[in-house]
């Protein structure tokens, strides 16, 4: 991580500086130092400006990264909820067509749903039709 140096700052030496003539700039290389090319003042030999820039990108992503997770898991909260109450109303409806049905025989049926979805090529409905009115719209696309 970043590590500041101690430097003290004598704000009398610095105003003495000012007052004998010397502009703000002076009075500053004169107590601090000339600028050395490649580095950060005050952040040590080893830190540069692109050190900086870069502990601040990656700062920013960082951040924005804890909000996506954040608001990603708010959405994992609501779609929960509302597969509960999609459970419930399947319960319901259940119940109200074989009111003989148990609540165990639901709860299993819907278990077994939830390990075998039903696979829309499986037979539950036929979209032979439909495919037979797409082969024949492309039929006389083609003519």
């Amino acid at each position: 991580m970043l590590q500041l140096l101690d430097v003290s700052f004598n704000q009398e030496d610095f105003q003495s500086r000012q007052a004998s003539g010397e502009t703000e700039e002076e009075a500053f290389r004169s107590l601090f130092g000339k600028e050395q090319p490649g580095s950060v003042r005050f952040y040590g030999r080893s830190i540069t400006k692109i050190n900086l820039q870069k502990h601040a990108e990656i700062s920013a992503i960082k951040e924005r990264h804890q909000e996506e997770v954040k608001s990603l898991k708010g959405e994992l909260g609501d779609v929960r909820d509302e597969v509960h109450g999609l459970r419930s109303m399947v319960k319901l409806l259940f119940q109200r067509s074989d009111p003989e049905m148990r609540l165990e025989e639901v709860e299993a049926m819907l278990q077994n749903a939830h390990h075998s979805p039903i696979d829309a090529n499986s037979g539950h409905g036929s979209n032979h039709a439909s495919n037979m009115n797409m082969v024949n719209l492309h039929e006389s696309y083609e003519e």
